[in-house]
């Protein structure tokens, strides 16, 4: 295949650079072609690597990310798959090496700041990726990106896929590793009994240089003597040089720039600090780490909890108390725990799947499907496209429509809501019930149920047009399940073919424990009946482990609260009740249900709760005589 890398600056000493380089290493590998634009290319030029560098004459950051887009738009309707390290619209896949740009602007900047037209350009860019309307695959490099991102873009799920860290084997402590810290120190004249501390990344503010600098300031005299600071990256350090000076330590701190040896300054120092002020990962952490060099840094660092695991330093909490840093700081370089820091980080750098970054990359990429959605377009038009596809009809009423769609070889379930008028919403209303307004509901619902870990089809995308409440336009596209059947179709044959005794109760011990979770949770069905649950048969009715898989469909009615009422909890377990009547099951059967439902003693049950049972019983038999 055919790839297309964008980003919009490359130089060798940036994390995301080097994470890029791997990549399309990897791809190339593979067999692909790979291009890549950008808008500068410094170092070494990669053989194999086709570099298409775009000349931007703008001067501001986002006014020059906005004309390099525009310049590469046509150019990437060439290839099979457009994958982007910088966000920005028409990717296929984005490598999420940044942060929530929209969380990081409204908790802390002012709220000026939103007025600019820098916040309007980069959020547009951040929607054009994590928009539920958006097509484009996401490749988390951090547990918690993805809160974040859902928390603020409500962006599917399913879109989202987390890699492993990838370190560099070049950064493992080597057989001679003793021999390359000895040589390192003396070509830097730094005594055996002196501290080398070792702050390494582009990106000096964000790394929290500052606060190294105070935390050195601070050190007792003595300790201060023998304790140097080097710092490797490639950014402006004139003002962190005066700061040095104001301080009185600028002859204990060396500024060395972007270099290709960092493996071996790894191993020359006593301690990595990294006391971060944001950071989405935090690589140098792991190296740090495998090259047996203990760390201290802050939790705000996506890795920071490796450092934790592996018992090989110190992790502050937030928030930042720079005494604390301080103190770790001239204990930690004094602490008869170094040894055992140095060797616990060295077995962790044996044991942890910490490598695997870019084959892992490359495999999503390979495996991404076709998008329905198209590419390089406003939300809007999107929007229009979407509500005019058409495929096989499954259900159509007024106002709403459910549609299987296809998409090269992948099937898709799209629900077209067209607004229901007033005339619905005021029925409604005057029923004492909220009207269900478009596809939100069932698209909330969705992402609820993934919370609580009852599987349900995966959201591909949603979207919602219109103020009028009566006039709302919106869909819900989700992944079609294949090699499923319905409950009400697998058991209608239980009257002439009873199942095992074994299948027969781990069924009912499947629907009673989505039951127990939606209603504990504060979710209501509506509409809970045994045709809407969907029993995977590709591995046998048991699976492999003996357990069924069942997913649950048709949310469009679900409501959603913190406890859920009594007279809707008996609604539901109403309907189930007689969804079940003409299948086969006994009174021990639905005494079964009742104690998985309840998890408790069935005498317990019968004893505290026997008017609801009967009120649920009585609902369903007024169901079944209305049918």
């Amino acid at each position: 295949m055919k790839f297309a890398f964008c980003l919009f600056k490359y130089f060798p000493y940036g994390g995301l650079q080097r994470d890029f380089l791997r990549i399309a290493k990897e791809c190339m590998r593979r067999g692909h072609a790979v291009d890549v634009f950008t808008m500068s290319w410094e170092g070494a030029s990669e053989p194999g690597l086709t570099v298409h560098s775009v000349s931007i004459k703008k001067t501001q950051n986002h006014t020059r990310s906005q004309a390099f887009v525009a310049a590469i738009q046509s150019r990437l309707a060439h290839y099979d798959r457009v994958i982007g390290f910088n966000k920005m619209p028409g990717l296929d896949v984005y490598y999420a090496a940044d942060t929530c740009y929209q969380a990081k602007a409204r908790e802390q900047r002012p709220f000026w700041y939103r007025l600019t037209p820098r916040y309007r350009h980069l959020l547009a860019y951040e929607k054009a990726v994590f928009s539920p309307l958006a097509k484009t695959d996401i490749l988390l490099i951090s547990k918690n990106q993805q809160h974040e991102f859902m928390r603020f873009y409500q962006t599917p799920p399913a879109r989202f896929h987390r890699l492993p860290p990838g370190i560099t084997e070049d950064r493992v402590a080597p057989a001679n590793a003793s021999a390359i810290r000895l040589q390192t120190r003396q070509e830097h004249g730094i005594r055996p009994d002196d501290f080398l501390l070792l702050m390494v990344g582009s990106g000096f503010k964000t790394k929290g240089l500052d606060r190294i600098l105070l935390g050195l300031a601070a050190l007792p005299p003595e300790l201060q003597q023998r304790t140097v600071l080097y710092v490797i990256g490639q950014d402006q350090a004139l003002r962190f040089v005066r700061d040095a000076r104001a301080l009185g330590i600028d002859a204990r701190v060396k500024f060395l720039g972007g270099r290709d040896d960092v493996p071996a300054f790894l191993l020359a120092a006593d301690l990595l600090v990294h006391p971060a002020y944001n950071e989405n990962t935090g690589t140098v952490l792991l190296e740090a780490l495998v090259s047996g060099l203990p760390v201290l840094t802050t939790d705000v660092c996506g890795y920071a909890h490796y450092v934790e695991d592996a018992k090989a330093g110190r992790v502050l909490p937030s928030p930042f108390k720079q005494t604390e840093f301080n103190q770790a700081l001239a204990q930690m370089l004094c602490a008869p725990e170094r040894a055992v820091w140095q060797r616990n980080a060295l077995v962790f750098a044996k044991q942890a799947d910490i490598y695997s970054l870019p084959k892992r990359a490359v495999d999503i990429i390979e495996q991404i499907k076709p998008s329905l959605l198209p590419t390089f377009t406003t939300e809007r038009a999107v929007f229009s496209k979407i509500m005019a596809l058409r495929g096989q009809v499954y259900r159509e009423l007024e106002g709403r429509c459910t549609q299987r769609i296809l998409c090269g070889d992948e099937g898709y379930f799209i629900k077209q809501h067209r607004g229901i008028g007033w005339k619905e919403i005021i029925k409604n209303t005057a029923a004492l019930r909220l009207p269900v307004l478009g596809a939100k509901n069932e698209w909330l619902a969705l992402q609820r149920l993934q919370q609580l870990n009852i599987a349900v089809p995966d959201i591909v995308s949603y979207g919602c047009r219109g103020i009028n409440p009566a006039a709302l336009r919106s869909f819900l596209i989700t992944r079609e399940l294949t090699n499923i059947i319905s409950l009400e179709d697998h058991c209608r044959s239980w009257p002439q073919q009873p199942p095992s005794f074994r299948e027969k109760q781990a069924l009912l011990q499947a629907v009673a424990r989505i039951a127990r979770v939606l209603h504990t949770n504060g979710v209501n069905h509506r509409d809970f009946y045994i045709c809407h649950f969907l029993l995977d048969i590709s591995r046998g009715v048991l699976g492999e482990n003996g357990q069924p898989q069942l997913y649950l469909i048709d949310l469009h009615r679900a409501q959603l609260r913190r406890h859920t009422p009594l007279r809707w909890v008996i609604k539901d377990l109403a309907g189930l009740y007689f969804s079940s009547m003409e299948i086969g099951l006994t009174t021990r059967d639905r005494l079964r249900f009742m104690r998985a439902y309840r998890n408790q003693a069935i005498h317990d049950i019968v004893n505290r709760e026997a008017i609801f049972w009967q009120k649920v019983k009585k609902r369903g038999d007024k169901l079944h005589r209305e049918q």
